[in-house]
């Protein structure tokens, strides 16, 4: 059996009182791209920093290609761990050029060697042009390229990114994202994100691990996690969400936008969470069956055109429709539900 390229076992890490890991295990295979995906303070960045040698392990143990590198007993150092970094600063060094950046963690190696493997990682980034520049010379996300190819330079077997693309605007971002995926699967190292954008790690990741409250509450593939939550956080961290609440009735819960199947027990106090773009929206002609409702505000977003409708009964509901849309507030509408994007969890 292939050993993975890191390994966390049980690990748990507090600061004086406040435990910031709790018994977290997780395993990243070489050339797998693994996200920890959660807000701020749930001990995503701690995990990155115990597994890069920033920290020292209190309980349990880590293991980088079937080494072992930090328990209670012992520990490796960062720069003896053979892991590139990749920081939300990039930490770019400014009196040195970008080939030095980029060949800092190459000394010791032969000089040729060295250059062909900057110039390498500089290619594999989209600056090959760029060696002689400096860092104040270059554009956020020409930075961010640079401190990627300085940690994939040496070749490591594991890579860590925190929040990487957090300092760049929404356009830039969506490039560099591009761009890192596209070296880092190159590379084949093994790769463990930190972001707290559920899109991005969608994009990124073969597999996300959602934490809270310094566990990981689940685990899967982006579609897994998406389609299947395990419970409401989970399913808002990934989007807008609509709750509605009700009993379980005959295997069902009623809600009113129809009936949502659910496994629950007999007369179990449910919430339904409905994702906006799971409620279809219908005007004019077309309103021949659905919930009636009205529209009241609408946003277009250039995709898709965000929807607030009241419901007759008071309540409101969000919708998400692909394309623009224009009605005008006061519009009449009649919406029905995409049960496959409604899941039901116990109320509590």
């Amino acid at each position: 059996m292939t050993r993975p390229a890191l390994a966390l076992d049980g690990v748990t890490h507090a600061y004086g009182k406040t435990i910031a890991v709790a018994g977290l295990s997780l395993a990243v295979a070489q050339g797998e791209v693994v996200c920890l995906l959660g807000p701020s303070g749930c001990g995503k960045s701690t995990v990155l920093r115990l597994a890069a040698g920033l920290e020292e392990v209190q309980t349990g143990s880590i293991a980088i290609a079937g080494r072992k590198v930090g328990d209670p007993d012992s520990h490796v150092p960062a720069e003896a761990r053979q892991v590139g970094l990749v920081f939300q600063d990039f930490a770019l060094f400014p009196h040195l050029s970008v080939l030095d950046n980029v060949g800092f963690g190459l000394r010791g190696t032969d000089h040729a060697d060295r250059r062909g493997r900057i110039l390498a990682a500089l290619a594999d980034v989209g600056l090959a042009h760029a060696g002689a520049a400096y860092p104040h010379m270059l554009s956020g996300g020409e930075q961010q390229r640079v401190a990627l190819a300085r940690a994939l330079a040496p070749r490591p077997p594991l890579v860590l990114l925190d929040e990487p693309f957090s300092g760049l605007d929404a356009r830039l971002r969506e490039q560099i994202r591009d761009v890192t995926l596209e070296a880092l699967r190159k590379s084949g190292a093994a790769t463990l994100m930190v972001t707290h954008d559920a899109e991005e790690a969608m994009f990124m990741a073969d597999r996300i691990a959602v934490m809270r409250g310094g566990r990981i509450v689940q685990e899967g593939t982006p579609i897994a996690l998406y389609t299947r939550p395990v419970s409401v956080f989970v399913a808002a961290f990934f989007g807008e969400i609509n709750r509605l609440t009700g009993p379980v009735r005959g295997g069902r819960v009623e809600t009113p936008l129809g009936a949502v199947a659910t496994a629950l027990p007999e007369g179990q106090a449910a919430q339904v969470v409905i994702r906006p773009e799971a409620v279809h929206v219908a005007f004019g002609d077309n309103r021949t069956a659905g919930t009636p409702a009205r529209v009241v505000s609408v946003h277009p977003l250039g995709r898709s055109t965000r929807m607030l409708l009241a419901l007759d009964d008071g309540g409101q509901i969000k919708a998400r429709i692909w394309g623009l849309h224009h009605p005008a507030p006061g519009t009449r509408a009649a919406i029905r539900l995409d049960p496959r994007q409604a899941f039901v969890f116990p109320a509590d």
